[in-house]
């Protein structure tokens, strides 16, 4: 599972609980709109039809995470205060505490590569390549000019400073790998259906890996390189299983 680069022993449950960062008495999500990380939490919450309430984070200044020492996103609060940092442990922690369907971390090594994949080769993969241009890094960021909490000064950094600055990112990204990003993305979707078991990774119902993948790539839709997905004899029937369930 994913940890940060700097203080790995912040991610997952804290024990300090926060109530005060509930919205509306709701478990509240800490994100941004196209995070792909954020859209794994997203898209487990949805298929379990669990209510909660969002934060939008501003991507430049996080200055709606200033009350935690973890300023990546997603932040899970659940209703009770407890803090979860990390989408890889946010899924682990929202299904142990309902549905339990997924093999716990450790116990399933399977789950456990294919959830890692998300992080480490599929996140990096579509980073590649939705930011391959400034124009297509300016597309990817335009939501930001939609955020109402957002002032609109903020707005215009957080757009054409963070699209300059995501185009860097990307050429960083695509740069880890031998093949051109376009290349890239169809080799790593055609290496990712080899561990579909039936229609999900978890066989007739997902587990942790199908929400990690499935919310990398749901962070594309409408995006540069979204008609690889969309072209792709197996994962594309997948992800439309996936969205269907999730609701997102």
């Amino acid at each position: 599972m994913a940890k940060s680069t700097n203080v790995e022993s912040i991610s997952g449950v804290q024990k300090k609980k926060v109530p005060s960062q509930l919205i509306n008495n709701l478990p509240t999500l800490y994100c941004y709109e196209t995070c792909p990380f954020c859209f794994k939490v997203k898209a487990l919450l949805g298929s379990r039809k669990i209510e909660y309430s969002k934060v939008e984070v501003n991507p430049m200044k996080h200055t709606e995470l200033e009350w935690s020492d973890w300023k990546k996103v997603p932040v899970f609060v659940d209703s009770d205060g407890t803090q979860v940092n990390d989408s890889n442990y946010i899924l682990h922690y929202i299904d142990e505490k309902g549905d339990n369907d997924f093999p716990r971390h450790g116990s399933n090594s399977k789950q456990d590569e294919w959830m890692d994949f998300s992080n480490s080769i599929l996140g990096k993969s579509i980073v590649a390549v939705i930011y391959s241009s400034y124009f297509s890094s300016l597309k990817a960021l335009d939501y930001v000019t939609k955020v109402d909490n957002f002032s609109f000064s903020s707005r215009i950094i957080n757009k054409w400073l963070g699209a300059f600055i995501m185009f860097f990112v990307g050429r960083s990204r695509a740069k880890l790998f031998s093949m051109k990003p376009r290349e890239n993305l169809q080799f790593q979707l055609d290496k990712m259906a080899q561990g579909f078991e039936g229609e999900y990774f978890g066989g007739k119902r997902p587990n942790g890996a199908d929400y990690a993948n499935y919310g990398i790539l749901r962070s594309m839709e409408g995006l540069h390189g979204f008609d690889i997905l969309e072209n792709h004899d197996l994962v594309q029937p997948w992800y439309i299983r996936m969205q269907k369930l999730s609701g997102i």
